[in-house]
């Protein structure tokens, strides 16, 4: 496999659009719970999470599906769903995601290249970047959870809400 897999028009129109209506009527917490105290929390950016019986209700699993069997990953292979709710000024940290495939989303239905909000995957020293992915609504990524990746926010000029849905599975099927 390689390291980063796009799919752009992943959805069909309509399928997007269900997609996204059900990310902006998903419940979001403010911060990881690294602190009680809201105040104090490293990471106080906006999330959701989706059990896999919330995923199996999306239109993304079908086609997804495919895609996954051919890296020999299957539903139960399945460690979590985060739906990422960025804004202007948001602050994101250079990650890596051990022994899973992640898949990313992104949700927004319209989306100018002008407002930023790339993902940006790095090569191992986290220094150089291996790959740089624009917001193109509708585009799906495939890529190895050990790459190191980031989200840039969007900018003042773009939308208020940047929504990315992230799912990721084991990659031994014995988990």
């Amino acid at each position: 496999m390689k390291k980063v897999e796009i799919y752009d028009n992943f959805l069909s129109p309509e399928a997007c659009h269900t997609m996204y209506d059900m990310t902006i009527h998903s419940e979001y917490k403010l911060g990881w719970e690294d602190s009680y105290e809201i105040q104090n929390r490293s990471y106080p950016n906006l999330h959701g999470r989706w059990s896999l019986e919330d995923l199996k209700k999306t239109t993304i699993v079908p086609p997804l599906l495919k895609i996954l069997k051919k890296r020999n990953i299957k539903l139960n292979n399945f460690f979590k769903c985060i739906i990422n709710l960025t804004k202007p000024h948001d602050v994101n940290f250079i990650h890596i995601h051990h022994n899973q495939i992640g898949v990313l989303y992104y949700s927004n239905i319209t989306w100018d290249p002008q407002w930023g909000g790339e993902t940006l995957f790095y090569e191992d020293n986290k220094k150089d970047i291996l790959l740089a992915s624009p917001y193109v609504p509708n585009r799906l990524i495939v890529f190895d959870g050990s790459v190191p990746h980031t989200i840039k926010s969007q900018n003042l000029v773009g939308p208020s809400y940047r929504f990315t849905t992230s799912i990721f599975f084991h990659k031994n099927e014995d988990k």
